[in-house]
């Protein structure tokens, strides 16, 4: 296998070097220019420009969750008064009385109010980093005195935010949290991964309340975690004609590096092929690339160029990646889970990473309702994955793979949650109403305005509840998937306790022929334990283990549990230019063997509301995503999202009003509307193909599918600031594209 692979290489290799050599023939008379050219040097490889090097391809790194040793961690206490000393900084409403309360250690702060606005903040000092960490843990107890106790509408919150600097304390990440509080006593925890620039850190503790008498904060404590590095030691080093081979392996691991020069030598093309040698969990894997030239402008995530001034930025794996830099520009970076770029003034350096599991954290629900995360990536043993990216021109101009097909802009997914739905107001949601001789039946709703759903629905009816065993509504979800709306399984029942082992085997045995493979969790927050994926479904050894049985019926995706708290609909939040946006994700410790893609969703309380011309038009400039979760056919959306008229239910007037902006902004090829599984299985096919620049204008586009991608987009930045977007239905293979 491995031989077919490079010969294979090697063949698209010197079909790129006859077709850029045919080019460089027919532009002899260009002027003069320098080319690229590689050097190893040691167990790292050098790229020059002429007899001036532009960047330094390093070894690969891996950093794994270091053991529960003292030496591994380093755990700091923060008392508030040291020495006599206070170093925090308080900012609080006036009149209220600051107290430190002493145990012999200065380790307690309570603040006391008595206006009817209580606002205070709380900042700790700098902390610095004497050495690298990867990792940190933050825990503080509090206890707050409300005038009343918090309802579930009242959302009494503590806002947390972490701060993480550079050497200059120019601030590169914010973690903002928020902790739901009632009244007592309770613990904050939380983890957090540290971006390799880091070299100070600083939290702040914040709420603003109209019902608060007092708050207590004590035993601050953060716990920084050593990386534990598995090197890669240089095996072999290969040096031919138009590329280097490198291999690294360690105990884990075994990285093949092909770094290939174009025949005029102005591109360079950098392949890594990572095997997994032994079954392992990875916590960080990178490489990463030293530019020796100034960078200047960075793609953001909603599609735009922009100077790079902030102090780091990180992409994400559904956005292409582009940084232009004064000698050179790096981009066409592909299945890289994510990438974090660090501006150092003069020059820059890309972390390429190969696992950043730390974005994609797994966790179940436990018996205390807590989330348990697991932020380590099983990898075992036969695992490959190939990564790629270019180096070439800074003049050259950049084309972007959409995210979407056939030039639209914006993505936009509706799911449904069933929890207490109905069927008279589930027809209405679909067929605009429940009256057959209405003339808006079937012209309305989301069959009517052919606007595709994931509609989630239950198998077992519960308590008034309709499920799959309902005929009925049986007959109804049936209808619903030749209308090619995607159906899909909102666990079997209602009730949590119920859904055992057996009962979403027959579940699934007894929807079979509706061919599903995406899966809805529903009401796991209790902590009830159950066969639900994000309870007990997934642990192996459990009584409760379900996730063979998914397996064996062919799923491939389930929600993940994680609603992404925002005010606007783009999930994937471009300003943010530090945050690592995940939309859908595999993480390999969730279940055995092959994984299921998992897709977080957004949630607002009033979706007519959100879905406004305004948003959508924000949507659509941003190039962004949204997954909304909503419960369309639950009876608290009466007046809301439907409304009852004379025995009959109908969709709501600004419901309908909604639908009719969103299906105006898809006749326009402005929004693309899948479903969850239309949406995932074009990004995967995304993440298949290739580009490879041969020069200014003209791309070598390898589909490395096996079928055809209808609609694929290539957006083109122009000099001017525009952008053009060349459509193509893309052959599997290679294919050949040029842009203006």
């Amino acid at each position: 296998m491995k031989k077919k692979f490079v010969a294979v290489f090697i063949v698209f290799v010197f079909f790129i070097n006859s077709i850029v050599a045919g080019t460089a023939k027919a532009t002899q008379t260009a002027p003069e220019k320098y080319p690229f050219s590689v050097k190893p040097k040691g167990n790292y490889v050098e790229i020059l420009k002429g007899s001036q090097v532009v960047a330094k391809i390093l070894p690969p790194e891996l950093l794994n969750e270091s053991p529960a040793k003292k030496e591994e961690t380093q755990t700091i206490l923060l008392p508030f008064i040291e020495n006599g000393v206070v170093n925090w900084r308080f900012e609080k409403s006036e009149p209220s009385d600051l107290l430190f309360l002493s145990d012999g250690k200065n380790k307690t702060l309570k603040l006391n109010f008595h206006t009817l606005d209580a606002f205070y903040k709380i900042t700790s000092p700098y902390i610095a980093f004497k050495e690298q960490y990867q990792s940190a843990r933050l825990t503080f107890n509090y206890n707050c005195e409300f005038k009343r106790s918090p309802q579930l509408k009242d959302d009494e919150t503590i806002n947390v935010e972490i701060s993480i600097f550079s050497e200059n304390k120019t601030k590169i990440l914010v973690l903002p949290e928020k902790i739901k509080v009632t009244s007592g006593k309770g613990t904050f925890k939380t983890s957090f991964s540290i971006p390799m620039d880091s070299r100070y850190i600083s939290f702040e503790i914040s709420q603003a309340s109209r019902n608060l008498i007092s708050c207590e904060f004590e035993n601050f404590k953060i716990t920084l975690v050593k990386p534990s590095k598995y090197t890669f030691l240089l095996k072999n080093v290969q040096v031919y004609n138009n590329y280097i081979q490198q291999e690294f392996e360690n105990g884990f691991q075994k990285l093949t590096r092909r770094i290939f020069v174009s025949s005029p030598q102005d591109v360079v093309n950098v392949e890594e092929t990572l095997k997994a040698k032994e079954d392992h969990q990875v916590f960080k894997e990178y490489s990463l690339v030293e530019f020796e030239s100034r960078p200047l402008f960075i793609l953001k995530r909603d599609y735009k160029l922009e100077k790079f001034a902030k102090p780091m930025y990180v992409t994400d794996s559904l956005s292409d990646f582009y940084l232009k830099l004064e000698n050179c520009a790096i981009g066409y970076a592909n299945n890289y889970d994510s990438i974090e770029t660090y501006n150092l003034k003069n020059k820059a350096n890309v972390f390429m990473f190969l696992s950043n599991s730390d974005d994609i954290k797994y966790f179940v629900i436990g018996k205390n309702k807590e989330h348990i995360y697991t932020t380590t990536q099983l990898f075992r043993k036969g695992f490959e994955k190939t990564y790629v990216y270019s180096i070439f021109p800074a003049e050259y101009t950049y084309s972007i793979k959409s995210r979407s097909p056939n030039a639209t802009k914006a993505i936009l997914i509706f799911s449904h949650h069933s929890d207490s739905n109905m069927i008279s107001i589930i027809k209405a949601m679909m067929f605009g109403t429940t009256d057959t001789k209405d003339p808006s039946y079937m012209k309305k709703g989301f069959v009517g305005y052919k606007i595709p759903i994931t509609w989630g629905f239950f198998y077992k009816s519960v308590k008034g509840i309709p499920g799959f065993d309902n005929p009925e509504y049986k007959k109804l979800i049936e209808f619903l998937a030749q209308k090619k709306i995607e159906v899909v399984l909102h666990t079997a029942s209602p009730v949590a306790k119920e859904n055992t082992v057996e009962l979403i085997k027959k579940a699934l045995e007894d929807t079979t022929y509706l061919k599903l493979d995406d899966w809805i969790d529903h009401s796991l927050s209790d902590g009830t334990r159950c066969a639900a994926l994000k309870s007990e479904g997934a642990i192996h050894g459990s009584k409760n283990y379900s996730f063979d049985l998914f397996l064996k019926h062919g799923y491939k995706y389930c929600w993940s549990y994680l609603d992404v708290k925002l005010d606007t609909l783009n999930m994937l939040q471009p300003d943010k230019v530090t945050w690592h946006p995940q939309i859908f994700f595999k993480n390999y410790n969730f279940g055995e063997g092959d994984s299921l893609y998992q897709w977080n969703s957004v949630r607002y309380r009033n979706l007519p509301k959100m879905l406004t011309q305004n948003q959508l038009d924000k949507l659509v400039n941003e190039n962004g995503v949204c997954i909304i979760h909503d419960y369309f056919a639950h009876p608290m959306q009466k007046n809301k999202l439907f409304v009852v008229r004379n025995k009959n239910v109908y969709i709501s007037p600004q419901f309908d009003k909604t639908l009719r902006l969103v299906s105006n902004l898809m006749s326009k090829k402005l929004l693309w509307v899948p479903t969850v599984k239309e949406f995932i299985d074009y990004e995967v096919a995304l993440k298949n193909v290739q580009i490879t620049p041969l020069d200014s204008t003209t791309f070598v586009v390898d589909n490395k599918n096996y079928s055809e991608i209808k609609g694929f987009t290539l957006i083109t930045l122009l000099p001017n600031g525009q952008e053009k977007r060349t459509i193509v239905n893309l052959l599997p293979g290679i294919n050949l594209i040029t842009v203006p």
